[in-house]
């Protein structure tokens, strides 16, 4: 009859000598049932478990299917409206630019022109420019009755500083004269030179005398003054010629 190992518990067979589970000796047995044994529980272990994926539904399928990934979006969508504003305002300016840019190139084309057409003389006493339009000088030039239009007074010295002007439209020529005579003097003088017809304006220091011919569109007018006060009479004279 077989028996069990006093050692372990394991169920023996008839006529062997050592455990075949422990290797103990065999010894005394007996046909009782074997000690009960406390059965090994191994400790928790610390480690997570391997996943394992469900079994799939789909019949005669023993491979995982992982779920489909969440939707990523490719991507924002760009804002147009503010990159359209940043090209229009840059338009805009890029116009501007170029609008300054031809308004400089014309001016100087522009001075390029007069400087070419613009001629200068300067003789040391007198300058004289000279344009398409016309002439202007000015200086010590000499002037005469006929270029002032009025006769010049007795004695009276010619001062720095006459004009010439000269247009398509006419010309002017302008003289200053001092002379040691009194204002009231200088003024009678002239009132008979210009006559009745002649404008006449009078104050204690100063006079004006204007005379106008509108058919051979001639003007002469006559400025006396001694207001500096140093005992001369400042004769200014204007004669004016149009076309």
């Amino acid at each position: 009859m077989a028996g069990f190992c006093t050692k372990c518990g394991a169920p023996l067979n008839e006529g062997v000598a050592f455990c075949t589970k422990c290797g103990a000796p065999a010894g005394a047995t007996t046909g009782g049932p074997a000690p009960s044994a406390t059965p090994y529980t191994p400790p928790v272990s610390s480690t997570p478990a391997a996943y394992t994926p469900p079994a799939s539904s789909a019949p005669g399928s023993s491979t995982y299917t992982p779920p489909p990934p969440a939707y990523t979006p490719v991507g924002t969508p760009q804002q147009t409206s503010g990159n359209s504003a940043v090209k229009i305002i840059l338009i805009i300016v890029a116009v501007f630019v170029g609008l300054g840019i031809l308004s400089v190139c014309g001016i100087m084309f522009g001075i390029y022109r007069v400087s070419k057409a613009v001629h200068v003389t300067n003789n040391g006493s007198a300058v004289e420019l000279t344009t398409p339009g016309g002439s202007f000088s000015a200086g010590d030039t000499a002037v005469s009755a006929s270029d002032l239009g009025v006769d010049l007074y007795p004695g009276a010295n010619q001062q720095k500083g006459a004009v010439r002007i000269s247009t398509p439209k006419g010309s002017t020529v302008t003289a200053v004269f001092e002379t040691g005579d009194s204002l009231d003097k200088v003024l009678s003088w002239y009132k008979d030179r210009l006559g009745s017809g002649a404008s006449v304006y009078q104050s204690d220091k100063s006079a004006v005398l204007t005379l106008a011919d509108d058919a051979k569109k001639t003007s002469v007018m006559v400025t006396i003054g001694n207001e500096d006060n140093d005992g001369k009479t400042k004769i200014a004279i204007m004669h004016s010629v149009g076309t």
